[in-house]
């Protein structure tokens, strides 16, 4: 008489009742093994609804290979063979390790001898499990697709991101009031400042939150099976770039973003609408600020230099560096062109362009930036200017986006006659059906063409709305002025918050700054007694 042990199997690909309940399983296995005198050593039930058909390290297939090697059983009674696994590779690799073991198995439903015929029978029946668990997925995803699209969020048993809960419904996301002030909090520390006016690194918040012990989102949820790696209320750096980087604060949560190999290409999330935490303008405003801080990052940089990283080279195009060098107790720091200072170019490639004191260049900028912020008659004549220059400058690019509305108007026409054509029955169909994906494809070209058109435009221009922030930020800070000449931080905000940039070049003999930001441009001469303070 054969020792046997029974297996049953249900996972998450499983649906229905047709077989592949546990009770069921068994109770076949039971009548099989009794049928065959054998003694049944124990009934093993693996219910792994959060595991894949696929997966081969279950905690009770486990247990059958440790019996195996220890020798306490022949026989392994399964119902059939997508009970094993669906995956043809891990099922063979399951059976050769049982079968080393000198441990058989049989399945209730088909036998499959130890031959070149039985083999093949079972490898064919393997290949249509795999097969059929590949379909299931695709179904399940689908599905679920489909459920977010109609406005289900879809979370598969995990939290509700920082910021947010679960409605009670469960169909939706709802702001989580303690959270979301917080999440409010990190993006007005990162874009406008904290209560100083300084405004925060990434670092700074973590660094800023970890002394205030606000609990981070594996505080909240100890019991999400994730784990942490820091003490409670410890945030990191990490931690808030990906916050500041999440749309879903900005209403647009996305389903599908993640595979297991890494992200899904963007066009296949599915995304769904909830409620906003931060308005787009701060989110926005945080991405160009993510932006600079990455070109911008201070790293060793020990001096404070008002136009760092935002000046270019008028007589070379590159970007304009910064150092300090020092005689004896004194220090001088000067704007360079990286196309002199690059020891790479030969002598004759190399720029002309001298260097420029950082007091001389800072000095005449900030004189320039604080003559409008102090009036305001000279501010708002400032921003109509630039309203006008831009409205110019952006006229070939209105011009072009009417040409793509005309031609996006055209093969709409075009494709309502198709379908026309196509219901007359006076053409071949597949001839109509060639056009049509040509049609497809113009047209999606041209709303992506219209797309971009209409975000560059939307960039440039100054709105009103812009114009009235710009105002009245001139109007606050005008008042603090005094403050903002003792801080440097202070100057620098205002310069970042202005968008000042600037070229450097030289005209007559005379060192000049072409300076403009969101209000106007002009150019500034640095004075001739600044000149020559380096020589070649």
């Amino acid at each position: 008489m054969r020792k046997a042990v029974l297996y049953a199997r249900v996972s998450g690909d499983d649906r229905g009742t047709d077989g592949r309940n546990l009770d069921s399983q068994l109770e076949m296995c039971r009548a099989y093994a009794q049928e065959r005198d054998y003694i049944i050593k124990v009934e093993l039930a693996e219910d792994d609804r959060g595991a894949s058909g696929a997966e081969i390290d279950l905690p009770q297939l486990n247990r059958v290979r440790d019996m195996a090697h220890a020798g306490e059983f022949e026989v392994l009674v399964v119902r059939e063979l997508d009970r094993l696994s669906r995956n043809l590779a891990k099922q063979l690799i399951v059976e050769q390790e049982l079968k080393r073991a000198g441990v058989d198995i049989e399945y209730v439903l088909g036998e499959y001898p130890d031959t070149p015929e039985g083999n093949l029978m079972k490898h064919v029946r393997a290949t249509i499990a795999e097969f059929e668990r590949e379909k299931i997925v695709e179904r399940n995803t689908r599905g679920r697709r489909d459920m977010v699209r109609r406005g289900q969020i879809m979370l598969h048993g995990n939290e509700a991101p920082y910021g947010y809960q679960l409605s009670d419904d469960g169909t939706t996301l709802v702001e989580s009031g303690p959270e979301a002030r917080i999440v409010r909090l990190v993006f007005q520390w990162y874009t406008e400042g904290d209560e100083t006016g300084k405004r925060l690194s990434s670092v700074g918040i973590a660094k800023r939150l970890t002394e205030m012990q606000v609990p981070t989102w594996m505080d909240l949820h100890r019991d999400s099976g994730g784990h942490k790696k820091r003490g409670y209320g410890e945030w990191s750096y990490a931690t808030i770039l990906k916050m500041l980087h999440s749309e879903v604060y900005i209403g647009t949560w996305h389903y599908g973003k993640h595979r297991p190999s890494g992200l899904n290409d963007r066009k296949d999330w599915v995304s769904m609408e909830v409620p906003s935490l931060i308005s787009e303008e701060t989110w926005e405003w945080a991405q160009k600020q993510s932006k600079k801080n990455r070109i911008m990052a201070r790293r060793h940089t020990k001096t404070d230099y008002l136009l760092r990283c935002l000046l270019t080279c008028g007589r070379c195009g590159r970007s304009i560096g910064a150092l300090t060098t020092r005689d004896g107790d004194k220090s001088y720091s000067y704007y360079m062109c990286y196309g002199r200072a690059n020891h790479r170019l030969s002598p004759g490639d190399k720029c002309l362009l001298p260097y420029f004191r950082v007091d001389h260049v800072d000095a005449v900028v900030w004189e320039w930036v604080k003559s409008f912020l102090m009036d305001p008659k000279a501010l708002i004549q400032g921003l109509e200017a630039q309203q006008k220059k831009t409205e110019e400058s952006c006229h070939p690019a209105r011009e072009r986006l009417a040409a793509i509305e005309d031609l996006l108007a055209d093969n709409h026409r075009q494709m309502e006659r198709l379908v026309d054509l196509y219901l007359s029955g006076d053409f071949p169909r597949e001839m109509l059906v060639e056009h049509k994906t040509r049609l497809e494809g113009i047209i999606e070209a041209l709303e992506k063409e219209r797309t971009n058109l209409v975000t560059r435009l939307e960039v440039q221009m100054i709105t009103a709305e812009q114009v009235v922030t710009i105002t009245d930020f001139a109007r606050k800070i005008a008042s603090g002025l005094d403050e903002a000449e003792k801080s440097f931080e202070a100057r620098r905000r205002i310069i970042e918050l202005l968008d000042v940039t600037g070229t450097l070049t030289e005209e007559d003999g005379d060192k000049v700054v072409y300076v403009q930001c969101v209000i106007g441009d002009k150019a500034l001469s640095i004075l001739p007694t600044f000149q020559n303070i380096v020589q070649t």
